[in-house]
C-alpha cells in the first residue's frame, strides 16, 4: 500500500492497532509517547518525529519502505 498523506498513515496505524486489540494507552506506553500524541498521529493532524512513526510501525508489524521516485520525462 502506498501512503500519500499523514491521514492515510494514521488510518493504517489505527486499523492495525485495533486488529491487534491494543488500546491507545497500551500502545503509547510501548512507544513511549502520550496517548494524546498517538491519537493525533492516528488522525493525521500532527506531525510527529520519524522516530515515533518508526517505533509505532515496528511494534504493529508495519514495514516502511523508502523508494526513489522514477525520473519524470
Amino acid at each position: 500500500m502506498k501512503i500519500n498523506s499523514l491521514k492515510e498513515l494514521g488510518t493504517l496505524i489505527r486499523q492495525r492497532r485495533k486488529s491487534e486489540h491494543l488500546t491507545i494507552e497500551t500502545l503509547s506506553a510501548l512507544v513511549p509517547c502520550s496517548p494524546r500524541l498517538l491519537g493525533e498521529m492516528e488522525r493525521g493532524i500532527r506531525n510527529v518525529s520519524f522516530e515515533h512513526v518508526l517505533c509505532v510501525c515496528t511494534l504493529l508489524g508495519i514495514d516502511i519502505i523508502a523508494m526513489e521516485k522514477e525520473e519524470r520525462k
